[in-house]
């Protein structure tokens, strides 16, 4: 006997709908289909949002107080749904202006991952990003946040420097930087229970010589993973490491601006003082080498930890991992 979609039992759906559409989805594809379908609806918990354009707000109504997830694409500018969003605990901005950011005010105090991805890095809405900073390195700031991505503004130093913050829950960040040294060393004292730090430098041509800061040499004991993006020098990376005595898993993107097994070399004797790592992930290009069997085995021997390492290439990429 054939069964029909509309005969699947309630829990079923709940699945089906819980796994497979985000809310807009559900309101495009089911909402007024019929009564039954409507209560279903209106009977789920823990709704995700991914509104990518104003067309997608009539969704909002239905599910406001059931949302806990929220994705706000760069085309979509509404901002009068967001004091609706009552129980959202995840929301991301791609592109967005400083009047969304600043209508985070409005439910920040349940907040406990935020996102914002610039689709270019290189062309940031400089006062959005001086303005996300401004609200989560701040006393208004939510103290529920477990997780965090942004961009850190060139000078920010200038307009605003943090006072006593504490974030206990915060364990992850993701953080694009133009200041390599002086940024990563506010970043490690800022956010003192890391877990989790990524970092991608963006290497901006134009910007001001980076002001040199002091500090107090100080150890992140908590923070176990450690990605680094854009990796402009090999002494950069010596100096994070000082900072991070009890790093376990680590990875590394960069393009290498010299002869490769020179830069194994270096770091080899940086891993080295890595006493408790146990994976290590990196993935290089270069215009100076192309990578065979006996240059890989030759590298190997460069460090007993390069020794379980396993390599592929990928496009213009060459990728070691020991995981």
């Amino acid at each position: 006997m054939l069964t029909r979609f509309e005969h699947l039992p309630n829990e079923l759906f709940f699945d089906i709908f819980s796994v497979y559409f985000d809310g807009v989805q559900l309101y495009k594809s089911f909402f007024g289909l019929n009564s039954r379908f409507d209560s279903l609806l209106k009977s789920l918990n823990n709704v995700s949002l991914h509104l990518k354009d104003s067309n997608d707000d009539k969704s909002i109504n239905l599910f406001s107080t059931n949302v806990v997830s929220l994705y706000i694409s760069s085309i979509h500018k509404s901002i009068k749904f967001i004091p609706l969003l009552v129980n959202v605990r995840s929301i991301t901005f791609v592109d967005p202006s400083v009047i969304q950011i600043m209508n985070l005010l409005e439910i920040s105090h349940n907040l406990e991952h935020i996102s914002i991805i610039w689709s270019n890095p290189y062309l940031v809405n400089l006062i959005s990003a001086r303005a996300f900073y401004e609200l989560i390195f701040s006393g208004s700031s939510s103290e529920n946040i477990r997780s965090c991505r942004f961009y850190l503004p060139e000078s920010h130093s200038l307009y605003i420097e943090p006072k006593t913050i504490s974030f206990p829950l915060l364990h992850s960040i993701y953080v694009q930087i133009t200041n390599p040294m002086a940024d990563f060393r506010r970043l490690v004292n800022l956010c003192p229970n890391l877990i989790r730090f990524e970092i991608e430098i963006i290497d901006n041509e134009n910007s001001n010589e980076e002001r040199i800061l002091f500090f107090n040499h100080y150890e992140n004991i908590n923070i176990r993973r450690f990605h680094i993006y854009n990796l402009l020098s090999i002494d950069i990376f010596d100096i994070y490491i000082e900072h991070l005595p009890n790093l376990e898993y680590l990875y590394i993107s960069m393009k290498f601006p010299s002869y490769p097994l020179d830069v194994f070399e270096q770091i080899s004797q940086i891993i080295h003082r890595i006493n408790h790592l146990k994976n290590f992930y990196f993935r290089f290009s270069t215009d100076f080498w192309s990578l065979g069997q006996q240059q890989f085995e030759k590298l190997k021997q460069i460090n007993h930890f390069f020794e379980k390492m396993s390599i592929k290439n990928q496009d213009d990429e060459i990728i070691f991992t020991n995981q």
